[in-house]
């Protein structure tokens, strides 16, 4: 009977996880709310799911705040350029899209539109992780962000399908606001951690090749 009040137990170590993914996601939604600070609820959120979600680092919503403030100057004017980069052919895909009917050529641009989107999309999804991480100029996150973008091609179309199934399921549904946020980190973190590991030491500050 003991071992069911255990802390260390494994049931309630999933249950401290799923509580964690539930209220990072939710506590990005708030943060996300006046919508120019996306950009810093996202390194935020990125850093929490990688170090303590994952790592089994403490102080999960401290570190979540620390690091969001902490990063603001530098991840609001970079991911607000890319995500306004990632939007305008996005919409421009949606509109073909719709007037596409009978007409081949506005369909090929509408796909070409949505292919487009992928680069923008990529970006974002390797610039909060390095600004969560490293202390970068916004010339050299912006530039390592490219080089990691260009090196892990096959990583960086993995992560924007996803990050663009999660919007899309978002947007749709609204509900999927309570846990998505945070597993599309978790999930984004498989790709991110590996080529962090492979490429940039915990103490770097790159400015050069990944």
């Amino acid at each position: 009977m003991s071992q069911i009040f255990n802390s260390d137990n494994f049931f309630w170590k999933c249950f401290d996880k799923m509580a964690d993914v539930l209220g990072l996601s939710l506590l990005w939604f708030l943060c996300s709310l006046p919508v120019v600070t996306i950009p810093a609820a996202s390194t935020a959120l990125y850093d929490c799911a990688a170090r303590c979600v994952r790592g089994g680092e403490p102080s999960v919503y401290g570190r979540f705040f620390r690091t969001f403030k902490r990063e603001f100057k530098l991840a609001t004017p970079a991911g607000l350029l890319w995500g306004a980069a990632a939007l305008l052919p996005m919409a421009g895909a949606r509109i073909l899209a719709g007037a596409s009917q009978g007409s081949q050529l506005l369909a090929v641009l509408a796909v070409t539109y949505y292919v487009l989107t992928a680069i923008p999309a990529g970006m974002l999804c390797w610039l909060f992780p390095l600004c969560s991480r490293y202390r970068l100029t916004f010339r050299e996150l912006n530039r390592t962000a490219v080089q990691l973008w260009l090196v892990h091609l096959p990583s960086t179309l993995a992560m924007a399908a996803l990050l663009a199934l999660c919007v899309d399921l978002t947007v749709q549904l609204l509900l999927p606001v309570c846990c998505l946020p945070c597993l599309l980190a978790l999930a984004h973190s498989l790709f991110v951690e590996r080529a962090f590991k492979q490429h940039m030491p915990e103490d770097a500050s790159p400015g050069g090749q990944p």
